[in-house]
C-alpha cells in the first residue's frame, strides 16, 4: 500500500453512525448526511485487510448502524478526492474531500456516495 496516494482499485470503508438523519429507513441505506462533514468524510482504506477485520475494527472504534464500502475510482468519477490521512495507531485512515483545496463534499457528491455505496454490515 502506498502511504501518500490511494490507488483507484482500493476500497474505502465508512462507519455509518446511529444518527437518525444518517439512515433512510424506507430505503435501508445511508442518507447523504452520512457523507457530509466539514472536516472531511472519515474512511478507512482496505490496506490489504480482510473485510471482516475492517468491519470489526470500525465497530470497535465507533457505535455503528452500518459499515459501507465505496470504490476509490467511483469517488474520483464524481470529482471527489480520497486523501490519505493516517492518524496514530490507524495508518489506514483517510478522508474524502470535495477537491484538493475544499474539504466538505457538495450535496451532489454526498448523495452519489450514499446511493452508490455497498452495505457490508448493518444492524
Amino acid at each position: 500500500m502506498e502511504k501518500d496516494f490511494i490507488k483507484d482499485e482500493e476500497i474505502l470503508y465508512r462507519a455509518v453512525k446511529s444518527y437518525s438523519n444518517w439512515w433512510k429507513e424506507k430505503e435501508n441505506r445511508p442518507s447523504s448526511a452520512a457523507f457530509k462533514d466539514s472536516r472531511g468524510v472519515s474512511v478507512d482504506r482496505d490496506f490489504g485487510k480482510e473485510e471482516s477485520d475492517i468491519v470489526r475494527g470500525l465497530k470497535k472504534r465507533f457505535e455503528v448502524k452500518a459499515v459501507v464500502k465505496i470504490e476509490t475510482l467511483f469517488c474520483r468519477k464524481i470529482g471527489a478526492k480520497p486523501m490519505p490521512k493516517p492518524i496514530p495507531k490507524i495508518p489506514e485512515h483517510a478522508e474524502i474531500h470535495r477537491s484538493d483545496t475544499i474539504i466538505e463534499l457538495t450535496s451532489s457528491q454526498a448523495r452519489s456516495l450514499a446511493k452508490n455505496c455497498k452495505i457490508v454490515f448493518s444492524e
